[in-house]
């Protein structure tokens, strides 16, 4: 089957498509041909789907679970610039959270959002794991704190982990803040580079994506050095050895609602 197929009522040979494909394999059109892909070159194709994106006359589809094509006017897909900008500065990170679970399908139509995050090479390896369980959220907390308890000086880290255990020993959870949820980002193993990029941007996105759906966000820093460090944390998480841990965010309802935009240190760009 060709790589991409196109509908030539509708194609008017702009070879825009050709033009914006990543690995440059879409052959121009001419006066006698429509653009298409060359057998002998069709496995370079990223799948990336450059080509159907940015197609003005919608004349070329990536032939590619194209039942899955998303139908939808351009318009319906716009955000004024200061719209946006508010939304984004109006971000918070949330440290209370509401006593009330998140329904699986919301989380699902979250992470639907984050799939479409920019991977390296449209390589789309990051997986999820979501803690859901209360409870086990907790136990992943009391591992964070278990580490903690591991740590003695002269560690730079140590006179804070005291810090964090104290806190913890009287009742207050400064690992997770009592959120009902966790999410990790993980990715394919590699023993010759340690790049958690991906799995960084597809976070990002369900950060920045949460509070359309109504949920707060936080990193989970604690529990994503523990996941480096301490064995028992690794065995707690279950990644198999093929994987490697991203990063973490807690999640849930917020507590308290963001009403206003704080201050932050002044725009600093070099120019060249």
């Amino acid at each position: 089957m060709p790589n991409i197929l196109v509908n030539k009522d509708l194609c008017n040979k702009c070879n825009t498509c050709a033009t914006v494909c990543v690995t440059g394999i879409i052959m121009k059109a001419t006066d006698n041909s429509y653009p298409e892909v060359p057998q002998a070159i069709e496995s370079n194709c990223m799948k990336c789907g450059h080509c159907e994106a940015f197609c003005p006359q919608q004349a070329l589809i990536l032939n590619l679970k194209t039942e899955e094509k998303i139908k939808y006017e351009s318009s319906e897909s716009k955000i004024k610039a200061e719209n946006l900008a508010l939304y984004m500065k109006e971000r918070r990170s949330i440290r209370h959270f509401a006593n009330k679970p998140v329904d699986k399908d919301i989380i699902n139509q979250v992470l639907e959002v984050a799939r479409y995050a920019p991977t390296g090479g449209n390589a789309q390896t990051v997986k999820w794991l979501v803690i859901y369980d209360t409870n086990e959220v907790k136990r992943i907390a009391g591992i964070t704190i278990d580490w903690f308890r591991t740590i003695q000086e002269p560690h730079p880290f140590a006179k804070y982990a005291q810090y964090q255990v104290a806190a913890w020993d009287k009742g207050i959870d400064t690992i997770t803040r009592n959120a009902p949820h966790l999410l990790f980002a993980h990715l394919p193993y590699n023993e010759f580079m340690d790049d958690r990029t991906d799995a960084i941007i597809a976070l990002s996105s369900v950060d920045i994506a949460a509070p359309a759906f109504g949920l707060g966000t936080c990193w989970a820093g604690f529990i994503k050095m523990a996941s480096e460090l301490y064995k028992p944390m690794q065995d707690a998480l279950a990644l198999h050895d093929k994987r490697r841990m991203g990063y973490g965010l807690m999640f849930g309802y917020p507590l308290y609602k963001p009403v206003a935009i704080p201050r932050r240190n002044p725009l600093d760009v070099t120019w060249k």
